[in-house]
């Protein structure tokens, strides 16, 4: 694989993370679900695994019951090999439930696995992540 085929998969590989980070600020679930290959599973944090319908279900009720602002979103690491990537990012977030709840600013790390499809397009496979103190 030469440089620029990498540097294309790798720029890929961020489009998809900035394409989550705008649908979940739209709160659009319908952009949001072309992300993620059919055998996606979500690991948040001190909770269980997601996968399949319970994800997209899961995903579709957070999206309509808060309101999400992304303040920054930065890519980290990112290794293309083959038909799979990781990609590590950081992201700070304020969280509104759409009750009367007071938002939270949310500092997180994650981590992407994500698999190239056969129309050579990539698609998040695995998502893990977990909130970070405030910078």
């Amino acid at each position: 694989m030469s440089e620029n085929e990498i540097d294309r998969d790798v720029r890929a590989v961020f489009a998809v993370s900035d394409e989550e980070a705008a649908a979940i600020a739209a709160g659009d679930i319908v952009r949001y679900l072309p992300l993620l290959a059919e055998e996606a599973v979500f690991m948040p944090p001190n909770s269980p695994e997601r996968s399949g319908e319970d994800l997209r279900r899961w995903l579709g009720e957070f999206l309509q019951n808060v309101a999400v602002v992304v303040h920054s979103s930065h890519h980290g690491e990112t290794l293309v090999t083959g038909n799979m990537a990781f990609h590590v990012f950081r992201c700070t977030w304020t969280v509104s439930p759409k009750s009367d709840r007071k938002p939270s600013l949310l500092h997180f790390k994650g981590l992407h696995l994500l698999r190239r499809q056969l129309d050579g397009s990539w698609k998040i496979t695995r998502e893990i992540w977990n909130l970070s103190p405030a910078p």
